[in-house]
């Protein structure tokens, strides 16, 4: 078969679960990426014949992808702040208003660096999941000391196993707990980012069937009864850990943003690329 062939194999295998649009560009992001040939040679060279090894992988991808899981498990990797990163399942898949807030961030980050008097430049990402906020830090800020946590093991494992180029030194990833105090031995930081749990429960049904069946709940939801426990547990981390004027940059649930920001002094809201309430930033 042809390039042309299995992409419309593949838009054919998942055209039952998203729009013909999405999933032609899923197909064409699946054989490109498995296949590790541009983007536009599907175009340019759509009747080249794929090799009966790797015709068999892209055979083994459409089954995969017609069952609902997400094409960047398929892959093993995705794309955020220009890093391939690794995720499978056990971590979330970063999203596009993740790496807004990294952007946000950063331009933050260049401010607090030029006007920092310490020695040291430290910053921790609270639930990192894949690392790839921590890893994005970095890399663009490779003087800086980069810490990163999460409770769950499956997440930490990836986060570890990250296999970004860096100019400095790699991120410190370790298991910690944010319900509970944090870890002795911690520094204390000029920038601290989080994109903890905060979907309730109420909301599942507004998600799709290869989110919801694939990737893990503890790193998407919450109790309706108790949406921000994870704020809560986030500021007791800030009045400890954050310097004085230091930021903290949190992602958050858009139809929660006002109680939200109450849990802060000083929180602004910014909306996200969709015009909806999705972070705030608090400067001590």
């Amino acid at each position: 078969m042809t390039l042309k062939e299995h992409i419309n194999a593949i838009a054919d295998a998942v055209g039952q679960l998203y729009p013909a649009e999405e999933a032609h560009a899923i197909a064409v992001r699946t054989v490109t990426g498995l296949l590790s040939v541009p983007d536009y040679k599907y175009l340019s060279e759509p009747d080249t014949v794929v090799e009966p090894d790797k015709a068999l992988l892209l055979e083994d991808a459409a089954l995969r992808l017609s069952k609902g899981e997400p094409m960047q498990y398929v892959l093993g990797y995705t794309w955020f702040a220009g890093l391939r990163i690794r995720v499978a399942p056990g971590v979330l898949i970063p999203r596009p208003e993740t790496e807004q807030l990294y952007e946000l961030a950063a331009q933050d980050c260049d401010n607090l660096m030029t006007a920092s008097e310490d020695d040291s430049f430290n910053i921790l990402d609270i639930c990192t999941g894949s690392g790839c906020l921590a890893c994005a830090f970095a890399s663009e800020f490779p003087e800086a000391h980069v810490y990163a946590c999460d409770i769950s093991e499956a997440a930490l494992r990836i986060a570890c196993r990250q296999k970004v180029r860096l100019q400095g030194a790699r991120p410190v990833f370790f298991k910690a707990d944010v319900m509970l105090p944090p870890p002795a031995g911690l520094p204390r930081f000029d920038l601290i980012v989080s994109n903890p749990p905060y979907v309730r429960e109420s909301e599942r049904a507004q998600m799709r069937p290869n989110v919801l069946d694939w990737e893990p709940a503890e790193a998407l939801f919450v109790s309706d009864d108790d949406p921000l426990v994870f704020y809560r547990a986030i500021a007791l981390w800030a009045d400890r850990l954050l310097k004085e004027n230091g930021s903290l940059w949190l992602e958050i649930n858009e139809n929660l943003a006002p109680e939200t920001a109450a849990l802060f002094t000083g929180a602004a809201v910014i909306k996200d690329i969709n015009g909806k309430d999705r972070f705030i930033v608090v400067k001590k």
